[in-house]
């Protein structure tokens, strides 16, 4: 009797989970396929390379805006600062607008905002690499 017992149970789970199973790839079947062309055909309406000369200028145009205002923000706080890291955090903060204005026209002129973000993020970490640079280099030759 046990075992007869035993083997309804085993059947019972085995036919549950085969259904889940069927269940699942049904799902899976279905919805990955759609879920994929959804993100397909949002993607497709953005560029993502191919920059004209207008566009070109705009982001070396931004890019040396964004560098002459780090210089000058963290050479007004050069005396006012003794950590060079305070400084260089401060000049970044105040300059981010610079970058703010470049993302939203790459993104008006239909840019992808996820292909955008690296492009900034290079032009930042370089400014930044830069500027800490030479605000080393300045408080190395500065008198005690």
């Amino acid at each position: 009797m046990e075992n007869r017992v035993f083997h309804v149970i085993v059947i019972v789970l085995y036919t549950k989970s085969i259904r889940r199973y069927l269940m699942k790839y049904k799902f899976n079947y279905v919805v990955t396929p759609l879920l994929l062309a959804v993100s397909l055909a949002v993607n497709a309406d953005y560029k993502t390379t191919g920059f004209s000369d207008e566009e070109y200028q705009k982001v070396a145009e931004a890019s040396g805006d964004y560098r002459n205002c780090l210089n000058d923000s963290a050479m007004g706080q050069i005396e006012q600062q003794n950590d060079i890291r305070i400084i260089a955090d401060y000049a970044m903060k105040a300059c981010a607008p610079v970058l703010e204005n470049l993302y939203n026209y790459l993104a008006s002129a239909n840019y992808d905002p996820e292909a955008i973000k690296p492009l900034l993020g290079s032009i930042s970490n370089r400014a930044a690499n830069k500027i800490l640079s030479n605000l080393m280099r300045y408080k190395a030759i500065q008198k005690p």
